[in-house]
């Protein structure tokens, strides 16, 4: 088997040999491109067929001792071809004077290059030759590689994106950027040696430090524009003073929406919607868009708050409404829009969970106490009550009792708590007090429940 790998580095090509002044080296045979054909390395051998011993794109060094009977040169000719060498250098002195003519005969039948080496010209001075050729293409690499990374480094300075800088380098070494990963080093993808590994790493240096400068630019820039909004949402600047990004975004201030949306989104914003105003908020991420079908907003799978859609000169108000529709939100799951604010359980939802607390431990722990002692099913006629629409005959027949059965029940609620709920507006602090008192038991088992 032959080995397909080129040493790393620069190529040296069979031009390079042939051009080497202290080899002297003659080029009796070259077949059209043969001048361009990489060398990898140099092999001396006198054997027939030394293909096993041989790598792709070696130069094949031999004195031709085997290539002193009839019909041997092809033999040997045809097993450097197969192994896919770069060329063939023959030695002159020891055992030919000259090329022989098959020999010759043989190279130019299957484009095999042949060069002669003068008497008394070692093959390992193909060997250093080579290595000289490498070394100079190697510095020259280098430097021009030094050269670019210095462009690049400018070109950052100077705001350009990691984009154009790829394309620089593309461009320079006729080739493509594989850019994996943050964390890792460009990989490089195209024929030829391509840029160093060293160039690799300091490239994906740059980059980090573009990506790094654009993320710290664009954290002011949402930082700046949450300060513009909370200052309007505060009453604290004018709306018109949000005219210029808006129009700079290209959102039309006669008809958008404000949405808003858990910290940290801003990237998935920007990339969703780039024609959109987004700003950062103690609250989260505002969003102001264009006023298209907010079930849009479910795509990106996080929670969200928005507004009806508005006028600038609404501004204030539309955040407001986000804002308590992203309490919603987070409260239910999903997304929340005006619509879903105009009900007595939306509003408590954005209620703190302490405001709530006087209506539990005042209007249900005595009702809880009570029928702990066994003292008349009070919390659950009261909650079937309002679940029958405050139906005195369609809740006692739920209940299998008597209407009078709920009545004195009810007596004996408006002794523990000092609300009747047959009063329209007592009833409602008693469905606040059950409303909040279920809410927080449900919390209380969503934290206790065992991981699965």
């Amino acid at each position: 088997m032959t080995n397909d790998a080129l040493s790393s580095g620069p190529t040296v090509t069979v031009g390079d040999i042939v051009s080497e002044r202290t080899l002297a080296v003659e080029a009796v045979v070259m077949p059209a491109g043969g001048l361009e054909r990489p060398v990898a390395w140099v092999h001396a051998t006198e054997q027939l067929d030394p293909r096993p011993h041989l790598r792709r794109n070696e130069i094949v060094c031999t004195l031709g001792s085997a290539l002193v009977r009839e019909r041997s040169a092809r033999s040997f000719v045809e097993a450097l071809v197969s192994a896919g060498v770069a060329g063939l250098a023959l030695g002159l002195g020891e055992v030919h004077l000259s090329p022989p003519a098959e020999l010759l005969s043989e190279c130019e039948a299957n484009g095999l290059p042949l060069l002669v080496l003068p008497h008394g010209v070692p093959f390992l001075a193909v060997n250093d030759a080579i290595l000289r050729h490498r070394s100079r293409l190697e510095v020259e690499a280098r430097r021009q590689e030094t050269e670019l990374l210095s462009q690049l480094m400018t070109a950052a300075r100077t705001g350009q994106g990691e984009a154009a800088m790829l394309d620089a380098v593309c461009a320079e070494f006729g080739g493509s950027i594989d850019v994996v990963g943050r964390s890792s080093a460009p990989v490089w993808i195209g024929d030829g040696v391509g840029p160093s590994t060293a160039f690799l790493d300091q490239l994906g240096s740059v980059l980090e430090l573009v990506r790094l400068e654009r993320e710290r630019e664009a954290s002011e820039a949402f930082s700046q524009t949450g300060q513009l909004v909370a200052l309007v949402g505060e009453g604290l600047a004018h709306p018109a003073a949000l005219l210029p990004e808006l129009e700079r975004c290209g959102v039309t201030s006669a008809a958008f929406r404000v949405s808003l949306w858990p910290m940290g989104s801003e990237g998935p914003l920007v990339d969703r919607w780039p024609n959109s105003l987004v700003g950062v908020v103690p609250e989260g991420v505002v969003l102001l868009a264009a006023a298209e079908d907010p079930e849009q907003f479910r795509e990106l799978g996080l929670v969200c708050g928005y507004s009806a859609v508005v006028r600038i000169d609404e501004m204030r108000r539309a955040l407001s409404e986000a804002r308590s529709a992203l309490r919603l939100a987070r409260s239910r799951g999903g997304i929340a829009g005006p619509d879903a604010l105009v009900s007595l359980e939306a509003l408590l939802e954005q209620q703190p969970a302490d405001r709530l607390i006087p209506f539990i431990e005042q209007l249900v722990a005595p009702l809880v106490a009570a029928d702990a002692r066994g003292r008349g099913d009070l919390v659950r006629t009261l909650t079937v009550f309002l679940e029958n629409d405050r139906q005195l005959q369609a809740t006692a027949a739920e209940l299998f009792v008597h209407v009078n059965t709920v009545r004195q029940r009810f007596a004996r609620i408006k002794e523990l708590v000092d609300r009747d709920p047959l009063s329209p507006d007592e009833c409602t602090d008693l469905r606040i007090a059950l409303w909040a008192a279920e809410r927080r038991s449900v919390i209380r088992r969503r934290l206790t429940k065992p991981l699965g």
